[in-house]
């Protein structure tokens, strides 16, 4: 048969540059480790391509349509929008895709400029009939397990401790509704809020006579004392203020009928403070109680981010907590939080009309003293009950 030589010439040509073409360097990559040479020829210069950094070498939810090998460079691996791991020139990626024939679990990124080897699948299943190929490949998926088995150790442990961070704010059922529903208590929001506002009488004068270590120590005794007190009446503890503790119901929707809880609550921390000492002398506290529209939500920027409630009933629960001096109470509540009571609790309070209350004007509250006889020398001296 006759042929041109223009045709001879072409296919002289085409064997030139082929032969011209780089040739694939797999030394030093695991994968293709004492693979027989038959196997590897089954591998072509067309299957690799070069990506520039940010660029989508896969993309998360795509059909898997080959076995990513990085030559050159690294790459990000990102699922649902989270990093998840760096992976570095000689790894593979997408092998799981490829053998449960699934769909690409993540987005992988490259790193700067990456040198991939992209195997298709019809390319991996001949691969695999290699018994040393099929090795590498196990060990590569064992190295990958035993790797996120040590990352999801680090994460429960951290879990686990930032999980008992936040339980010191809330009872454990507030925290388990809050888990099981999958709610961010952070989440800005205006809620009608229950707010109690505990303070320690004569702190500034006792801790004068104390060492720094003693107050740390006998303080934070009472705290934990009073908190557990808090979370027992499914109360939210939002701060500390020195001594000073607020506490707010009403962040979930388990805070039905609060007002009676924080007045129970109220009633068990005056006498769990008289049982402990500060200074060796017992710890008397005064207690504002209030009910209110707050904001709830987390308040501050990237570098400092806090929970807490703001609004006009937090500032009153503090000025009804100084009241508790004046009147000689233990406990002194405002209207609203005295109109959320049954009336078998609003018995027990005892009422004060027109009391100045220094940035609200003139008020009607209420008072718990604890104390019967207390209440009648109060009477006696001539204070307005």
């Amino acid at each position: 048969m006759y042929k041109s030589k223009g045709a001879s010439r072409t296919k002289t040509e085409r064997k030139r540059t082929a032969s011209s073409r780089p040739k694939l360097d797999l030394t030093g990559i695991p994968l293709f480790r004492d693979v027989p040479p038959e196997s590897l020829a089954l591998i072509t210069e067309d299957m690799a391509g070069c990506f520039s950094s940010g660029a989508e070498i896969v993309r998360e939810g795509d059909a898997a349509g080959g076995l990513i090998v990085l030559l050159h460079g690294r790459a990000r691996v990102i699922a649902d929008g989270t990093y998840i791991v760096t992976r570095e020139a000689g790894e593979i990626i997408g092998e799981q895709a490829i053998l449960d024939r699934t769909g690409r679990s993540a987005t992988v990124l490259a790193d700067g400029m990456v040198k991939a080897l992209i195997l298709p699948r019809r390319v991996v299943e001949r691969l695999l009939e290699n018994a040393t190929f099929t090795r590498n490949i196990a060990k590569s998926l064992s190295a990958k397990l035993r790797e996120a088995t040590g990352e999801r150790a680090i994460r429960y442990r951290d879990e686990e401790r930032l999980f008992a961070e936040f339980s010191a704010h809330v009872s454990p059922q507030v925290a388990s509704w809050l888990l099981s529903q999958g709610a961010s208590y952070g989440d800005p929001r205006f809620v009608d809020a229950v707010i109690l506002m505990a303070d320690v009488r004569s702190f500034t004068e006792r801790c004068a006579r104390m060492e720094p270590k003693q107050i740390a120590a006998e303080l934070s005794s009472y705290l934990d004392a009073v908190v557990d007190v808090i979370h027992r009446h499914g109360g939210f503890v939002d701060k500390f203020i020195g001594d000073a503790v607020l506490a707010v119901w009403g962040i979930t929707p388990q805070d039905e009928n609060s007002a009676p809880k924080a007045l129970a609550c109220a009633r068990e921390m005056v006498e769990v403070a008289a049982s402990l000492r500060f200074a060796n002398e017992p710890i008397e506290i005064g207690v504002g109680l209030n009910r209110g529209q707050v904001f709830a939500g987390n308040v501050g920027g990237e570098g400092k981010r806090q929970f807490t409630v703001l609004g006009s009933a937090v500032n009153l629960a503090s000025r009804f907590e100084s009241e508790c001096k004046v009147l000689g109470a233990k406990i002194v509540a405002g209207q609203e939080f005295y109109d959320a009571l049954p009336t078998t609790e609003q018995t027990n309070l005892q009422r004060h009309d027109s009391r100045s209350i220094r940035g609200a004007g003139q008020l009607t509250i209420y008072s718990w003293s604890g104390d019967p006889a207390r209440r009648r020398k109060i009477l006696v001296a001539g204070g307005k009950v």
